[in-house]
């Protein structure tokens, strides 16, 4: 199928959108779909975002629509169903200010996002799985965790040694029985921090890119916080947990850290070697967590 660039036409066709211009947001972490911003003429503005992958394009309508009113999320105006001539498309609001990363994060703003982290673990599901696929919800957060783990290294096995994917499967299938503590099921964003977090005047706006929730453990969703993905300063991890606490009981996550980090890592990679991106765009992303992999088992 056409990269989603070369049919832009298409979409706006379809969209009523002929008028409007279309200009590509540049985001190094965005690796899971196309977004553009749209300017119609009477200058108001709206998001286009194309999705290269049905499920992600299926799980960010899902979510968007389930979590409305809950916790905020943009609001999605027009969808276009993916088939065999294009990509799924979601058109949604505009929201005002811009993406946060380590410099622009406040201690206020740490502390907003973690009262809206637990308010999205306040929706608890029937099982632990994808959401979009329900009949296929299980009961064992291990078997959710395991799928999605061997996926991960399946994925990297043409481009990591034998020897390091065997190190980490054998750390990560002997310390499944830490998933006793596993705080779910429940809604989880999988890819919590903060450049999926739209802020404008220290105010928290918007949590975007739902492509990986599902309902899965709480505990899961604190990843990105104990790797620095958030802040090296202790007083940003504090609010946060402030915040998160204000809403529902901080889940014991200290001791799942080891096999989540993992579990990340190997998500990660594997998606970046599927889709070949590894040395382009997300160089960075990939060393990171190459280093990580590495450093983890040696330790």
């Amino acid at each position: 199928m056409p990269s989603p660039k070369l049919k832009l036409n298409l979409y706006q066709k379809l969209l009523g959108l002929d008028h409007a211009q279309f200009s590509l947001i540049q985001h190094e972490d965005a690796i899971v779909a196309i977004v553009y911003e749209v300017i119609e003429p009477s200058g108001k503005k709206l998001i286009l975002k194309i999705c290269e992958q049905e499920r992600h394009f299926l799980r960010e309508v899902y979510f968007l629509k389930a979590l409305k009113d809950k916790i905020p999320v943009p609001q999605i105006l027009q969808t276009i169903e993916p088939n065999s001539k294009r990509h799924g498309a979601i058109l949604m609001e505009y929201l005002p200010g811009q993406v946060l990363n380590k410099e622009t994060l406040t201690c206020e703003l740490a502390e907003k996002a973690g009262y809206e982290l637990a308010r999205l673990h306040l929706n608890s599901e029937k099982g632990y799985g994808d959401l979009i696929s329900k009949d296929s919800l299980t009961q064992d957060p291990k078997a959710d965790l395991i799928q999605r783990f061997e996926e991960g290294l399946d994925e990297c096995e043409t481009h990591l040694p034998s020897s390091l994917l065997n190190e980490c499967r054998h750390y990560f299938h002997t310390h499944l029985y830490l998933l006793e503590l596993a705080d779910g099921p429940c809604i989880i964003h999988r890819d919590f921090r903060p450049g999926n977090l739209l802020a404008h005047k220290n105010k928290l706006l918007g949590i975007i890119d739902w492509a990986s929730a599902r309902a899965g453990f709480a505990q899961e969703d604190f990843s990105s916080l104990e790797m620095g993905e958030w802040s090296t300063q202790a007083s940003i991890q504090a609010a946060f947990l402030s915040g998160y606490d204000t809403i529902r009981p901080i889940p014991r996550y200290q001791e799942l850290m080891p096999l989540l980090k993992l579990s990340r890592s190997a998500a990660i990679l594997g998606y970046l070697y599927r889709k070949g991106i590894y040395h382009k765009s997300s160089a960075k992303l990939h060393q990171s967590h190459l280093n990580f992999l590495k450093t983890f088992i040696e330790a």
